[in-house]
Formats: structure tokens, sequence, C-alpha cells
């Protein structure tokens, strides 16, 4: 099982923003303890080492174009056959 720190941050920082959420439980944002159990259960073979995360509210996805392109390429090196998006 993965080691995951035992304290987290959410650099986001924004009016509009709410993080209670994630101070309640980040799974709710990053559902690692879930993919740990599916990984215990054998439903899924293994989780990557590294996890990716954007923000930019209200941007156009052309601007994330460069950036998705050099993750999708780390993700393809690291043999990772699927991803989970977690809008939040």
């Amino acid at each position: 099982m993965i080691a995951m720190p035992t304290t987290w941050i959410m650099s986001h920082s924004s009016a509009n923003f709410d993080r209670s959420g994630f101070v309640e439980d980040v799974n709710l944002v990053f559902p690692i303890k879930r993919f740990q159990e599916l990984l215990a259960d054998k439903t899924i073979g293994s989780l990557a080492d590294v996890h990716y995360s954007f923000m930019g509210a209200g941007l156009m996805p052309k601007v994330y174009e460069k950036s998705a392109m050099q993750v999708a390429g780390l993700l393809k090196q690291d043999q990772v056959d699927a991803v989970f998006l977690t809008p939040v």
C-alpha cells in the first residue's frame, strides 16, 4: 500500500471556493483511500506512484492543452492504462 501523508494542504484560495468538504475528508477531492481499498481487494492491479492536479476556474480547455499533453506523456511513460478525473 502506498504511504500517504497524514496532513494535506489545499493551496487553492478563492472566496468562491468552499473547502469544507476537503477539510472534513480529503477523499472527497482525492479519493485515495477508495483506490487503496480497490487495490487491496484486487479490483485494480496497481496505483500510479505520481498523481496530478490542475486548477483554474473559468479557463477555456485550450488553456490546459499544453499541460495536459505533458501529463499524458508522463502517464504513458509510467505505463498508466486508465485515469480517474475528480472535478472539485
